[in-house]
């Protein structure tokens, strides 16, 4: 029995459809294909997408060992971690600008 991509949790009609232009129309193929290929597609990431690939293999087991409430809960982490991964960055971004005009008027100060 095949298992169309738009069984697994996570992947919705704009998702099954970019899938389909990369010919994965079944969850078997998307399982080969791997993490890589998903987290390419709009709005997934590497932590969405394994989380797809692993509902994916569940799915193909045939033992949906997770319940749609604990899926759902583990798409939100991964949305909020990767949202506070990016927070992260930015902060860092903006401290080491700050840090480079720190520098260059402390150079300046010392010059005079």
């Amino acid at each position: 029995m095949t298992i169309p991509v738009n069984k697994v949790n996570g992947i919705g009609p704009k998702t099954t459809e970019y899938l389909k232009t990369k010919n994965i129309t079944t969850v078997a193929a998307l399982v080969k294909h791997g993490v890589t290929k998903l987290a390419d597609a709009p709005g997934f990431s590497q932590g969405r997408a394994t989380t797809a690939i692993n509902e994916a293999k569940q799915l193909m087991a045939g033992s949906s060992g997770s319940s749609p409430s604990k899926a759902t809960s583990e798409k939100s982490t991964t949305a909020k971690s990767d949202k506070k991964n990016k927070k992260n960055k930015a902060s860092k971004d903006k401290k080491n600008k700050k840090g480079k005009k720190e520098k260059k008027k402390n150079k300046k100060k010392n010059k005079k």
